[in-house]
C-alpha cells in the first residue's frame, strides 16, 4: 500500500512539474517576443535601421563556421535570434532550428563586435539562409 502511495505521489509531482515546464515560454520564444518588442521600441527600431545589413554582414561567417559544408544540401531560410550587450557583444544566439547550432554561434560570436545596442539584453532578430 505505501508502495503504491509513494507510486501516486510521485507520478502526481511529475505531471504537475511538466505542466509547469509545458506553460513557461521555451526561449525561442522568449527571444522572438523580446526581439519584437524591442523592433517596436522607438529607440530599438533606430538601432535596426541603421545596423540590420551591417549586423546580417557579421553574422554570416559566423554561421558558416557552425554549418558544414553541404553542397548537396537545400537552402533553408531560418531567423536566429541575438541578445546583445550594451557595448553590441552577442551574449547569446537562439534559433529554433537546432540548438547546438545556437550554442555553436553563440561560442563563434565572441569576438564579433556589432555597434553598441540601446539598451543591455538588447534582443534581435536575424533572418538566415543555409544548406542544413
Amino acid at each position: 500500500m505505501r508502495r503504491a502511495l509513494r507510486k501516486g505521489v510521485l507520478l502526481g509531482l511529475a505531471m504537475l512539474a511538466s505542466v509547469a515546464v509545458a506553460e513557461q515560454p521555451t526561449r525561442v520564444k522568449l527571444a522572438q517576443d523580446l526581439a519584437r518588442a524591442h523592433a517596436a521600441w522607438p529607440q530599438g527600431r533606430d538601432w535596426l535601421t541603421e545596423n540590420r545589413s551591417k549586423t546580417g554582414q557579421l553574422v554570416i561567417p559566423v554561421l558558416n563556421r557552425c554549418v558544414p559544408d553541404s553542397p548537396d544540401g537545400e537552402l533553408t531560410a531560418f531567423s536566429v535570434y541575438l541578445r546583445l550587450s550594451q557595448k553590441g557583444k552577442i551574449l547569446e544566439v537562439v534559433t529554433d532550428i537546432d540548438a547546438e547550432l545556437g550554442r555553436c554561434m553563440t561560442r563563434e560570436s565572441r569576438e564579433v563586435q556589432l555597434p553598441e545596442a540601446p539598451r543591455e539584453d538588447f534582443w534581435i532578430q536575424v533572418n538566415l539562409a543555409a544548406p542544413l
